[in-house]
């Protein structure tokens, strides 16, 4: 049975092995304070700083990481706990919402990686509520933190914006958001200097082009947390962005709940029109980047419920959403689960001797062949022909004292591991 929670069930997900980006985040939250805050650079410093002072607290394993962006996680969702009583009051939405919005699919994976997705998850969910209760000290503050945990959280605050200008009359001088808005800016104006002083590194990423079969899917894709693996379920998401589409049309053309559709519609479609219209000529576009449309589908999905008028059509409703995400948690998670590195370097430790070295054939698996290394001192990445380390999967935490440009001579062997997480023995026979 445990096994089968292990393997089956989002437990995986705090429990795997580590992934390129998470073990990154380990390996610079270790770096000291000054040297967090002085070489991050399109990825703010905010969680590096927090992950700094939970590792000496818990350590650095797996769950030691990811329980503190589960920490941020359990911390929004009691947000929307206190959020959806004020507004369903005694309806049964409001107990519904709250398991609806942490067993998300998309929101429960990213909520339990060790990245900045937790955070930015709490903090655009504060951001959405200190909005709509119109508290700009707390929008403030979630607005500030939230562009340190993530560059892109800036796309909340713009769709904010915009749909303050067009469903309020205001006048720009006594405008309380304007002033927190203008706050807010010249809070986050020395990171954004930052970005666009370094935007020229920009042209050298690994983001894929968008194409009219991701623009077809993206609702039903950013709901469940498809990025193409398994590859058959394209098609599948498709089919959910449509329903999804539904509910945003009922929640519109309801009386009752059309003053905070707006809202959340604005959080949808904004940022997608936004990203995905600009991606057509840079990519820009990450499933994980915008997750801000994964929160805002959550709560639309409940305002289209509460739109319903048959009482036991809206139950009914709420059942199948609240059976379909949590049959979806335990059939998915093994579809994509994590390369199991640490297995393959469990066996690499067990062989290997004091004076043997470990040698990562790829970039994109060097960090967690360090992580998961007893000697971090004694591994290095095969790089033959000296090409840059690229600066995207984390060239800052890299020095050329790492680099390997051939094998060592027996009888030192080298243990190389490859991106598909097999290895291999290898040494150069002396002459």
């Amino acid at each position: 049975m445990f096994q089968f929670l292990i393997q089956h069930t989002p437990l995986l997900y705090l429990t795997q092995s580590l992934w390129r980006d998470e073990a990154f985040s380990v390996l610079m939250a270790l770096r000291p304070v000054s040297f967090i805050i002085t070489h991050v650079s399109f990825e703010p410093p905010f969680y590096y700083l927090l992950l700094h002072f939970w590792i000496k607290l818990f350590g650095q394993s797996e769950i030691a990481l990811r329980s503190l962006s589960l920490v941020a996680f359990a911390a929004a969702t009691g947000i929307v706990i206190f959020w959806s009583e004020k507004l369903f009051r005694k309806h049964w939405l409001s107990w519904w919402l709250p398991l609806f919005f942490f067993f998300n699919p998309m929101l429960l994976y990213y909520g339990m990686e060790g990245r900045t997705y937790g955070w930015y998850i709490l903090f655009t969910t504060l951001s959405l509520w200190a909005y709509t209760e119109r508290r700009w000290m707390i929008w403030t503050i979630a607005t500030i933190l939230g562009f340190y945990t993530h560059s892109y959280f800036l796309i909340i605050p713009f769709a904010q914006v915009i749909h303050h200008m067009w469903t309020r009359r205001y006048h720009w001088k006594k405008d309380p958001m304007i002033r927190a808005a203008g706050i807010s800016a010249v809070c986050i104006a020395p990171w954004f200097i930052i970005l666009i002083r370094e935007a020229s590194m920009f042209r050298h990423l690994w983001y894929f082009p968008v194409d009219l079969n991701l623009v077809t899917s993206v609702l039903g894709n950013l709901f469940v947390g498809y990025e193409g693996t398994p590859w058959y379920l394209w098609t599948f998401t498709k089919v959910l962005s449509l329903p999804i589409l539904l509910f945003v049309v009922l929640a519109l053309r309801s009386h009752k709940t059309r003053h905070t559709a707006r809202m959340f519609a604005a959080q949808i479609f904004f940022p997608l029109l936004v990203v995905i219209g600009i991606s057509f000529m840079k990519p820009l576009y990450v499933n994980r980047y915008v997750i801000p449309v994964s929160i805002a589908e959550v709560f639309i999905i409940a305002l289209g419920i509460h739109a319903i008028q048959n009482t036991k059509l809206q139950k009914i409703t709420g059942v199948l959403w609240l059976l379909f995400v949590l049959g979806f948690n335990i059939w998915y998670p093994n579809k994509h689960a994590k390369l199991d590195i640490r297995g393959t370097l469990k066996q690499v430790n067990a062989v290997k001797s004091k004076n043997d070295v470990v040698i990562a054939d790829s970039p994109l698996i060097f960090f967690e062949t360090i992580y998961y290394s007893t000697d971090k001192n004694r591994v290095y990445l095969y790089n033959p022909d000296n090409n840059p380390f690229p600066w995207y999967v984390g060239g800052v935490l890299v020095s050329p004292f790492q680099m390997a440009t051939d094998y060592p001579p027996y009888p030192i062997r080298a243990f190389m591991v490859h991106a598909n997480g097999t290895f291999d023995v290898v040494f150069k026979t002396p002459l």
